[in-house]
């Protein structure tokens, strides 16, 4: 159970990283192009984006409980890899869940098209970044 859960987290983070990277690009084009258009026929890929996150947060959530990475024994803090797996990484990459739901919910109050792809730009721009940081690249590249 745990190696299947583990594996399907670590599976979909490409997906999600993509996906994230994808949503930058495309605000970045809108922006640059200018078209009011473009934002109404790219706004699933913005929402695509976001449930992928979701689906991640359900699968980290059950790997927080059940994974051997995670002791909350006595200590922990001072171990630099169970802090990072038990504190750091499910916090940060919760702030970013929270950063796609606000910049879609922010984006959908803005008048026109511009202002809601700028907006999207900066809060899916903040949480790829934290993304970057956050993402335990040692583990998923060896």
């Amino acid at each position: 159970m745990y190696n299947i859960i583990q594996h399907s987290h670590s599976g979909i983070m490409w997906l999600a990283v993509a996906m994230l990277f994808l949503s930058v690009l495309i605000a970045t084009v809108i922006l640059i192009k200018k078209k009011e258009e473009c934002f109404a026929k790219r706004h699933k890929i913005f929402k695509f984006t976001k449930w992928i996150f979701y689906i991640q947060a359900v699968l980290g959530i059950i790997l927080l409980f059940i994974s051997p990475m995670v002791d909350f024994s006595e200590g922990f803090m001072k171990d630099e890899t169970r802090r990072f797996y038990g504190m750091e990484h499910p916090l940060m990459m919760l702030i970013v869940i929270a950063f796609l739901a606000i910049g879609l919910f922010k984006a959908k109050k803005k008048p026109d098209s511009i202002q809601k792809a700028k907006t999207v730009l900066i809060y899916y721009s903040i949480a790829l970044i934290v993304v970057a940081m956050m993402v335990p690249w040692k583990a998923v590249l060896s």
